[in-house]
């Protein structure tokens, strides 16, 4: 078998975030808590900790998004009684996120700030920042409720558990889980744009499959994934799997559990086109893998990787 790990662990340096865009996330996102926390909002305001494959080490070049979570006292807003969950519990999630808009725009009034279904996004020159107000859950600190204002309820969210996740499952993996998600992460991001997923789902299907079954280096976690990816859908494997650790990509039933325990499926709005396309790409990656584990050169086989990753 030829070994391609050097040029794998070159591809992930290539595709890591500059360090200029590091700094520049760093600065932007500490003066938006900074100056948010003041006024009216101070008292509003209980705390803030960052979110996303920013905060989990997952993110790739070009970094151009910045999530925060706001956890806020929901006193300070009228309950709502047409909420669907907390009926006159918590206060409505659209007045909540007008709220934040409203204080985002006062604090930056020469930059572009809009309301999204679950949060409120500041564009910077350099940096989109998706603010998410957030209702800590009184059953489990590490559980948060984030409004959507599409269903008009609160949804149960852990972006905590998902950096322990990642830190856990990196840990268990010896360093090259994180890694592998930066591939992962590409690979998805040079499919077509019909056929690709979130980024959010191809970490969660990472998650719950390489906590249960380790991988030895970044090729054969390339090719340990795509196969899983055949076998959740109901196609051939090549390897074997004892199990599909709740995933199913089935035409009956697609569903990838949050690896967090919220109970959320975290692909309800994929459509059956995107995930057969998205499925058959998976599967060819899956078959350079195989060639690149049989390839008899280092050249061919790094080849065959590279294909695999669209690259």
């Amino acid at each position: 078998m030829a070994v391609c790990e050097t040029q794998l662990w070159e591809l992930v340096q290539s595709i890591e975030p500059t360090q200029t865009q590091k700094d520049g996330a760093v600065r932007s996102q500490n003066y938006l808590r900074d100056i948010l926390n003041t006024g009216q909002m101070a008292s509003r305001i209980e705390r803030s900790y960052l979110s996303g494959s920013y905060a989990r080490d997952t993110a790739i070049y070009p970094l151009d998004d910045v999530d925060i979570i706001f956890v806020i006292n929901p006193s300070c807003w009228p309950k709502s009684f047409n909420t669907f969950l907390g009926s006159g519990t918590f206060p409505s999630p659209t007045a909540v996120l007008d709220s934040f808009a409203n204080a985002i725009r006062y604090r930056y009034p020469i930059s572009s700030v809009s309301g999204q279904r679950r949060s409120v996004c500041l564009r910077l020159y350099h940096l989109d920042i998706d603010v998410v107000p957030a209702i800590q859950d009184e059953s489990d600190v590490k559980l948060i409720r984030i409004p959507d204002s599409n269903a008009n309820q609160w949804i149960l969210s852990s972006p905590l558990k998902h950096s322990e996740n990642a830190i856990v499952v990196n840990k268990f993996q010896d360093g090259r889980f994180k890694p592998l998600v930066k591939l992962l992460k590409r690979w998805n991001g040079n499919l077509p744009s019909t056929a690709n997923f979130k980024s959010f789902a191809i970490e969660t299907i990472a998650v719950r499959v390489f906590r249960n079954f380790k991988f030895g280096s970044l090729q054969e976690g390339l090719r340990l994934f795509f196969d899983f990816i055949a076998f959740a859908s109901d196609n051939q494997a090549v390897l074997s799997w004892k199990e599909k650790y709740g995933i199913s990509l089935s035409w009956l039933t697609c569903n990838i559990p949050d690896a967090a325990g919220t109970g959320t499926n975290i692909v309800t709005d994929i459509d059956e086109e995107r995930r057969k396309r998205f499925i058959e790409n998976a599967i060819r990656s899956r078959n350079k893998m195989v060639e690149s584990f049989n390839a008899l050169s280092v050249e061919t086989a790094c080849r065959r990787v590279f294909e695999a990753l669209k690259m």
